[in-house]
């Protein structure tokens, strides 16, 4: 379970986020997530893994994949919808949410 100051901290960047639980993995889904600069899309739907799935320490999954950025690209079927995600390994669970969130964006920059 996530706790509720992080949920906030969250919400304030991508919306109304809510807590997501399939196959015993936890995931905050994030409504509204703006990429950094110079991606496109500049805005997606992201599902935040935070703990280890796929071999990856933790995840984020996006609701279409980034032209030209990130490498490796693979599709994942999670809550019942298709998500997009990239090779980018090694973002630790010890961090706040939003650093976790921050540390997976960075790949797209």
């Amino acid at each position: 379970m996530v706790a509720a100051e992080h949920l906030q901290e969250l919400s304030e960047l991508c919306g109304e986020v809510r807590e997501l639980t399939e196959g015993g993995k936890v995931y905050v889904y994030l409504p509204r997530l703006r990429l950094p600069g110079g991606c496109v899309p500049n805005e997606v739907e992201g599902l935040l893994c935070l703990q280890e799935h796929s071999g990856y320490a933790t995840r984020l999954f996006l609701s279409q994949p980034v032209s030209g950025r990130g490498a490796n690209w693979s599709m994942h079927h999670i809550v019942g919808r298709t998500w997009h995600s990239w090779s980018w390994n090694n973002v630790s669970a010890q961090m706040r949410p939003a650093e976790i969130l921050a540390e997976h964006l960075r790949a797209l920059r």
